[in-house]
């Protein structure tokens, strides 16, 4: 190649190289009337945090990539069937959300750098306990198990349900009972189901990271048993007498919506399941009470089907139909770490003639949960 060649090149990738910047900075004082971003580095002490966050928002607020990853997206589809770093397109239309499979292979949470240095889940939760006891309550902590972790068939082939594959949580768990804490196992019960009853419905959504609603069902059956276990059945008041109707639900799966997919209903079309909506003696859909002996804190696994359609089909209403009592709940998707609680800190009221808190948090929040694990006190 000739030299002349050599430095058009140059010229050209140099180009490329400043008309990016030029351009978003000219877009933010010209058409949104803002300060360059890029001054932002100067207005906090550096550090590691900072510079991350500030590099996150410069890369959010990119005009020029929120034009062009779009078109990359869709090609990387077309050409590779690739859905980026946030999942996985796997056999028979099935797709898997990246951070699960990533929370399985790193190995266990602890011996890995935590996104979140000073939190220690299983301290956490140990402070947690401490502290409604000293109110006469227990708790009972249920990890939910990810879809990679029962249902990995499709991710590879000859990958067969395993519990080796949830070894990271086990452990975890064990650990938890060593420090006097009660757990709650859903994942030996739904790997024998999903081996050994292939015939059975399918436990999770194909292209979705929750459970169906026959899994819904299944764990909220399976809880029922270690809640009356602990609580007493005198205990479980007020008591009602519910009834549960199949319905069939069709849901927009949430793993390429998250992956940014344009054209991704065509891609992955909705999914249709059973759910099985929890009706009272009047035949009104399911509502908790504040009254109950049972608050459950929990995220997406708790509020799918519950207040997202059909409603009232989701654990808290399969729960009270197998208890035979309502609950009370405090929810918020992906926040089952922290947030759940800061939300029980400030309505303290909630507590009153509880017998057990029942706190549901997916098992990869053991290392990517929201907002960490920060212990929160419940002062009143």
């Amino acid at each position: 190649m000739s030299r002349a060649c050599c430095k058009t090149f140059a010229f050209i990738f140099l180009g490329i190289i400043f008309a990016v910047p030029l351009f978003q900075g000219v877009w933010e004082k010209a058409v949104e009337g803002e300060s360059l971003r890029v001054l932002g580095v100067f207005r906090k002490v550096p550090s590691e945090a900072n510079l991350r966050s500030f590099e996150k928002e410069l890369e959010e607020s990119c005009k020029v990539a929120d034009w062009l990853r779009p078109a990359y997206r869709q090609l990387r589809w077309m050409l590779m069937r690739d859905l980026g770093d946030k999942a996985v397109a796997a056999a028979d239309g099935w797709a898997y959300y990246g951070p699960n499979i990533r929370y399985l292979g790193e190995g266990y949470f602890k011996n890995l750098k935590s996104e979140n240095p000073g939190d220690d889940p299983a301290a956490t939760i140990v402070d947690f306990a401490a502290q409604l006891h000293r109110r006469g309550i227990a708790l009972l902590v249920v990890p939910v198990p990810s879809k990679p972790s029962i249902a990995p068939e499709r991710l590879r082939r000859g990958l067969a349900p395993n519990l080796d594959l949830s070894v990271n949580t086990r452990r975890f768990m064990d650990e938890l009972r060593g420090r006097g804490i009660d757990v709650f196992d859903l994942f030996t019960p739904l790997v024998r189901e999903q081996r050994d009853r292939p015939d059975l419905p399918r436990l999770y959504l194909a292209a979705d990271t929750h459970w169906t609603g026959d899994g819904v069902r299944l764990a909220a059956t399976l809880l029922a048993e270690r809640v009356r276990a602990v609580v007493g059945a005198d205990e479980l008041l007020p008591r009602r007498n519910y009834r549960r109707e199949v319905v069939t639900v069709s849901r927009r799966p949430d793993i390429p919506r998250m992956s940014r997919l344009p054209g991704e209903a065509s891609a992955f079309p909705p999914e249709t399941t059973a759910a099985y909506r929890v009706l009272d003696e009047a035949g009104e859909p399911y509502a908790d009470s504040d009254e109950s002996r049972i608050l459950l804190l929990g995220d997406s696994f708790s509020r799918i089907y519950q207040t997202d359609e059909p409603e009232a089909a989701g654990l808290i209403a399969n729960l009270a139909f197998e208890l035979h009592t309502p609950l009370a709940s405090i929810v918020n998707d992906g926040g089952a770490s922290t947030l759940v609680r800061q939300e029980l800190a400030r309505n303290l009221e909630i507590l009153q003639g509880k017998r057990i808190v029942i706190w549901a948090f997916a098992e990869r929040d053991l290392r990517f949960g929201m907002k960490g694990w920060a212990k929160i006190a419940l002062d009143e």
